[in-house]
């Protein structure tokens, strides 16, 4: 069903709930105030998810659209794979929206307190990571990626870099210089490559 401007009920029940959850927390948002706040009744919702944990996680995924659209800008202009990692670096920590963050750093909390949660958490974060993943191995299997430097690791690590980041600026901690922040992610991303950071040859593109 399309509805309001080309949009569907369901994705009118999603941005609502990713509107009440960055702003209220997960823990105090209910079904009928997402219903309320989407202009639609609470049986809209139980006709479209399970349960808040899934629409909480419906909410995330619509969320990760900066991530994929990074790795299809990449694949369309055919860049090498190490640069695509630096651009999800710099997407992850800097570009990542105000309520966005909130709304992870939400589903973080959530995770632990409900198994649910905790099980569609670790399935979106799951899918992040098997995108870096592959393009990890195909920097390996182009030359591009040092021999030790294990694809899943790198993916876990750019994980855990990006989450630390939000949960930081949440915090009310300012955010670093931005040009600042770029040169050391690509720093950071150069150490990757199989030629030494400071070799002519080796450069990591920009």
């Amino acid at each position: 069903m399309v509805e309001q401007g080309g949009r569907s009920t369901r994705t009118r029940l999603i941005e609502a709930a990713a509107q009440l959850i960055a702003e209220e927390g997960y823990e105090r948002v209910g079904v009928l105030a997402v219903a309320q706040r989407a202009g639609l009744t609470n049986g809209a919702i139980y006709g479209n998810f399970r349960d808040k944990a899934h629409l909480l996680a419906a909410a995330i995924e619509m969320r990760l659209h900066l991530l994929y659209d990074t790795v299809q800008q990449g694949r369309r202009v055919h860049s090498p794979p190490l640069e695509v990692i630096g651009r999800i670096a710099r997407s992850m920590a800097l570009d990542t929206p105000e309520a966005d963050r909130r709304l992870l750093v939400e589903a973080w909390s959530a995770a632990w307190r409900d198994p649910v949660v905790g099980v569609l958490v670790r399935e979106r974060l799951d899918r992040i990571e098997t995108v870096v993943t592959g393009l990890a191995e195909q920097a390996r299997a182009d030359g591009e990626l040092a021999d030790d430097v294990d694809p899943a690791t790198l993916a876990r690590f750019g994980m855990a870099l990006a989450l630390g980041y939000h949960l930081i600026h949440t915090a009310g901690v300012p955010d670093p210089e931005r040009e600042s922040w770029i040169r050391l992610a690509d720093r950071v991303v150069a150490c990757f490559s199989s030629e030494p950071a400071g070799s002519d040859a080796g450069q990591p593109a920009r």
